[in-house]
This record gives structure tokens, sequence and C-alpha cells, in this order.
């Protein structure tokens, strides 16, 4: 059985190609893409148990730039690599806090601080 069209995404099919003869889209090669790059650093530093998904965070954040985010992820995707928000945040706050390791602690990671032991709320005095 055939079908014109799998998806925007997939493309079109010709009326006696079969469905299960369609090949994924092209991607960049591994070596292009910046997650990988990630991987390493990430993996090494949790290096207990890995569950399927890492533990989710939260944060507020105004919508212009989530909406921002998503359009840059989308439209980069090919060059780039990121495949999702979580893909694309984790990249780019581990290059951050490797910055910030770098200029302020010689390179070495910083000492290592709980959740709760953030402060919370608005500043008192504010």
């Amino acid at each position: 059985m055939a079908r014109k069209t799998l998806s925007s995404l997939v493309g079109r099919l010709d009326d006696d190609q079969p469905v299960e003869a369609t090949q994924p889209a092209p991607t960049a090669p591994a070596s292009d893409q910046k997650p990988a790059e990630v991987a390493p650093a990430v993996v090494a530093s949790v290096s207990k148990k890995r569950s399927k998904c890492p533990p989710k965070v939260s944060f507020y954040q105004e919508p212009e730039n989530t909406d921002r985010i998503r359009d840059a992820i989308v439209h980069t995707f090919a060059q780039e690599g990121f495949r999702n928000i979580s893909q694309f945040l984790n990249f780019v706050a581990v290059a951050e806090v490797e910055r910030l390791e770098q200029k302020y602690n010689d390179g070495k990671p910083f000492p290592t601080v709980k959740a709760r032991e953030l402060p919370q709320g608005r500043p008192m005095g504010v």
C-alpha cells in the first residue's frame, strides 16, 4: 500500500513506492553536531545509574526568549544538530559553566552546592 504524503517533514512518496521503502531524512555527520561534543562532559559528571531521561529542571523564562530559542533550534537543526530545547539549553549551560570555571576557579569544577542551598525567592529589602 502506498501513500502520497507521509508528513511535511518526511516529504512525498511516489504512488507506486511502498511506505516501507522510505528512508530517514539525512542528518549532518556526527562530527558536526554540537550535542555530541557535550556528551562526554555531561556523562562524566553523571556517573551514577542513568535513567531513560535526566532529572527535570524547571525555571522561569520570558515567553519571547522561549520562542527565540525554539525558532533558532528549528531553523538551524541541519547545521547545528540540536533536536530539542533540553538538548540546546544543556549544551549552552554547560559551555557557560565551563567558561565560569575557567575564569574564576582555574578551570576546575566549583564546590558542590545542593539544590536547596541556592537563594530562593526575592532578595530581602528589594
